[in-house]
């Protein structure tokens, strides 16, 4: 088996994700009203960066803004067209094909943890942000209250994978609540909300310490 680099791992179809799985990240509990409440009223001109299939730019869309859509997975691009998503197929770690400050906000959930130069993206979509716009950002958190236990009992983290095809083997990066927000104020954003998701109902009342969340959902502000 060759040697695969990471873009060209990203266009295989080994990375599609499958539309199940999709459908599980967009319901993740409160995900699409806080998108929702923090991109503002329509209409705004939203980038999905790293759309998939297209399904929370539908979402975007049927609310009224204007979306278009960036994916580097051609199969999952192609689903995002037959749903009626504008999409380019671009590496989010290359310039984006956008003109500064084109865009009123962003969304960029499960992306950080997949991409080499997360401060590269950051200060791209910083670019073609207008000033005061809007990012709306997650990823998963290494130092949640399941992987802290998971750690002492010396078992491995769910997250991350340790090769290409294992399970998640596409996430190469790991962030903690300080990690991602140093690396947002060093990309010229300031973070104005910040909570946890946590998929068991068990768990639900950690989303106020997202410090011990699963997930960390995030709204930024370019400054």
């Amino acid at each position: 088996m060759s040697v695969a680099t990471k873009s060209a791992f990203l266009q295989s179809p080994r990375a599609d994700l499958p539309p199940a799985a999709q459908i599980s990240l967009l319901r993740l509990p409160r995900r699409c009203e806080f998108l929702l409440e923090h991109v503002g009223p329509p209409p705004k001109r939203v980038l999905d960066a790293g759309c998939a299939s297209g399904y929370i730019a539908l979402l975007l869309m049927h609310a009224g803004h204007g979306v278009t859509a960036i994916e580097i997975n051609p199969s999952m691009a192609s689903d995002a067209r037959d749903n009626g998503v504008d999409v380019m197929e671009h590496d989010l770690e290359t310039p984006l094909p956008l003109p500064a400050a084109s865009v009123d906000a962003v969304h960029a959930c499960e992306v950080l943890e997949h991409l080499f130069d997360t401060e590269g993206f950051l200060r791209e979509l910083h670019r073609v942000l207008v000033p005061g716009g809007v990012l709306i950002v997650s990823t998963p958190n290494l130092n949640s209250l399941a992987n802290r236990v998971r750690v002492l009992r010396g078992r491995s983290l769910p997250m991350w994978g340790a090769f290409p095809d294992d399970r998640h083997g596409g996430h190469i990066r790991v962030f903690n609540r300080p990690k991602v927000e140093e690396l947002l104020d060093r990309s010229g954003f300031r973070v104005s909300v910040i909570t946890g998701i946590n998929q068991p109902r068990w768990a639900r009342s950690l989303d106020r310490v997202p410090s011990l969340s699963e997930l960390l959902l995030i709204k930024a502000v370019a400054v």
